[in-house]
């Protein structure tokens, strides 16, 4: 009687198990592969996430760092040289538009978009005051991920007090990775605008 039990219960388990269906829930085979699919794009986001953030920040750098370029050059269309030019000047002929609210009142000081202030100096390429020299710290990994595009832009890059590029150093990336990183975690770029190019 008892063997008689077990296969009924058998048997009706099987049909039961039959009978079910699947109602929409994951099983638990499922439920585990979709929890260790989603383990591995975390931890991909998260080991990815500096270096992405890092190409973002270089990119707006870069963008603002073009712009200024430009705006130096347009608000000193008709000057000889850079000798009467300051930051404030550069500021109220609107150099800096770029930016933006880190502008202050006035154009008395511009704001960097990692905190510093922007400098602007007069300086030397090739003849007396024939540059205006834009400072900008930036962080040091922004710096590695963007002074070759300043070179195209700038008649000069100077990093961290080591010459990066200039009418007569050729832009190489390995000088220009060491310079970013020697004084530590920011990085002090100085860029040429002339009006040579």
């Amino acid at each position: 009687m008892q063997n008689q039990k077990q296969k009924i219960s058998k048997v009706s388990l099987l049909r039961m198990g039959r009978r079910r269906k699947q109602s929409g829930e994951l099983s638990m085979i499922e439920s585990g592969a979709v929890m260790a699919g989603a383990a591995l794009l975390a931890l991909a986001a998260y080991a990815g996430g500096a270096y992405i953030y890092n190409l973002a920040r270089a990119s707006s750098f870069k963008s603002e760092a073009q712009l200024f370029h430009s705006g130096v050059l347009n608000a000193t269309t008709n000057d000889v040289d850079f000798s009467t030019e300051t930051l404030q000047t550069l500021a109220q002929n609107h150099a800096f538009d770029a930016a933006g609210s880190r502008v202050a009142a006035g154009g008395a000081t511009v704001k960097g978009m990692f905190g510093g202030a922007v400098t602007a100096t007069t300086g030397t390429l090739v003849s007396t005051n024939d540059a205006m020299i834009l400072g900008y710290p930036v962080p040091a990994s922004v710096c590695t991920l963007s002074v070759g595009a300043l070179a195209t832009a700038y008649s000069q890059v100077v990093v961290n007090n080591t010459t990066i590029y200039s009418p007569t150093v050729a832009f190489n990336s390995g000088t220009a990775a060491t310079a970013c990183a020697s004084a530590g975690s920011m990085a002090a770029v100085q860029m040429y605008v002339s009006k040579a190019g």
